[in-house]
């Protein structure tokens, strides 16, 4: 079958070959679901469609125009792989032209940038040549700024021109910073930080604030390493007061931690038995729970919010029974509402003939399930990957497609089982 810009064979719909593309194959659909893929897939077109219109207008209008270039050719790029319905080769005929335009435009900035900064560089000599280090240092400043404002120049030059200026503005900072009350300033800054992270540790101490305060520690240790250096006999006397506070944290904290640990495993048995409790009353809410009140459900996944903590290391079933029973709450709720959507006046018929909708609602998930676990095993035996962190997630990925076909299965029987009751 032809439609505009692509055709259907053995029941599946493609996007027509153009130019050098390859037909493209969009979806295996049914006879029935025609239009509706023609018409998501034509809205697929439009859209790259009128991304291109919205930066062939940018580029028209505004001044910048080699910022749109990338943005160009990742449209380009996209074409032959892009899943929808419209004549590509239009875009690509419309493209190319507007590439050329914009990598002369672009060829010509950089040989303005090439002048331009290699005018800045006749004006660092100039400010080098300055005896006065502090109008110098001014000058230097607004050199680099404008430097900076300045687009690259030519790839041929860009290098050259790039280690000049750093070779330049290096070496005048390095000139500068050799002067002796320019040293004094910078050691009276570093003392001042190193005073201002003893005074904040001390501070946590103080206040006994050891809960939340470890990170920020923490980080204040790193920054004490970063500070910078200043002359032996300044540093000791800080370094040891700091060595001296940080153990005091150190100690306090790990106090800390061995009381948490001893009221936590007071608690941990009262709130092991709250989540048994709870799940009791979730299995009780899961069980024939098509259609039941959420409300109900959110009220007891805030008790089990609020029930107090239990280790996922040393409970692993506790918390894996909580999240079974929510996916299958979730699960039997979907196949409400959508059998609900797929049959007109389903709120008004009886149990039995809502139970027959919901069982032709499951066979169709079910089968959905099933074939998409047999494409992904079949992809995994294809694999020659036999260790790593993206085997242990091909893995779990394995285990809930697995879990899902279990229980659409399990679901269905009980559907099946409940239609011979009434």
């Amino acid at each position: 079958m032809e439609i505009p810009f692509g055709h259907v064979e053995n029941n599946k719909l493609f996007r027509s070959a153009f130019g050098q593309v390859e037909a493209l194959e969009l979806k295996e659909i049914k006879e029935d679901e025609l239009t509706a893929a023609v018409a998501y897939f034509t809205t697929k077109y439009n859209k790259l469609k009128t991304k291109l219109d919205d930066i062939e207008k940018k580029i028209n209008t505004e001044s910048n125009k080699g910022s749109f270039l990338s943005s160009l050719q990742n449209i380009a790029d996209s074409i032959p792989s892009h899943d929808g319905l419209g004549d590509y080769q239009v875009l690509l005929d419309r493209i190319i032209p507007l590439e050329s335009l914009l990598e002369d435009y672009i060829q010509k900035n950089r040989a303005k940038n090439t002048d331009i900064k290699q005018a800045l560089l006749l004006e660092l000599d100039a400010i080098l040549a300055n005896n006065d280090q502090e109008e110098a240092f001014e000058q230097i400043k607004d050199l680099k700024s404008r430097w900076l404002k300045t687009g690259s120049a030519d790839q041929s030059v860009r290098a050259e021109l790039e280690e000049k200026f750093k070779s330049g503005v290096d070496g005048f900072f390095e000139k500068r910073n050799a002067f002796t009350e320019d040293k004094k300033m910078l050691v009276k800054a570093r003392l001042d930080e190193y005073q201002s992270i003893i005074v904040e540790i001390k501070s946590f101490i103080e206040n006994k604030d050891f809960q939340k305060s470890l990170d920020r520690v923490k980080e204040l240790q790193k920054q004490w390493k970063e500070v910078g250096r200043i002359p032996e006999k300044d540093f000791k006397a800080i370094n040891d007061n700091y060595w001296k506070v940080t153990q005091d944290y150190f100690d306090k904290q790990k106090k800390r931690k061995i009381s948490d640990r001893k009221l936590k495993a007071k608690d941990g048995k009262e709130s092991l038995k709250n989540k048994k409790e709870i799940l009791e009353e979730l299995k009780a809410a899961v069980q024939n729970a098509f259609g039941g009140d959420v409300k109900a459900f959110d009220t007891l996944k805030t008790k089990w919010k609020n029930s107090g903590h239990v280790s996922k290391k040393s409970h692993p079933e506790v918390h894996e029974s909580f999240m079974q029973l929510s996916r299958e709450w979730q699960e039997r709720q979907f196949i409400w509402s959508l059998a609900q959507k797929k049959n007109k006046g389903f709120a008004k018929k009886d149990e039995k003939s809502q139970f027959k909708d919901l069982l032709k609602v499951i066979r169709d998930l079910l089968y959905r399930d099933e074939t998409e676990l047999k494409s992904f095993n079949e992809n995994m035996g294809n694999m020659h990957i036999n260790k790593g962190s993206f085997v242990d997630m091909l893995n779990d990925k394995l285990k809930t497609q697995q879990d899902k076909v279990s229980l659409k299965k399990n679901l269905l029987k009980e559907c099946q089982e409940k239609i011979k009751q009434l």
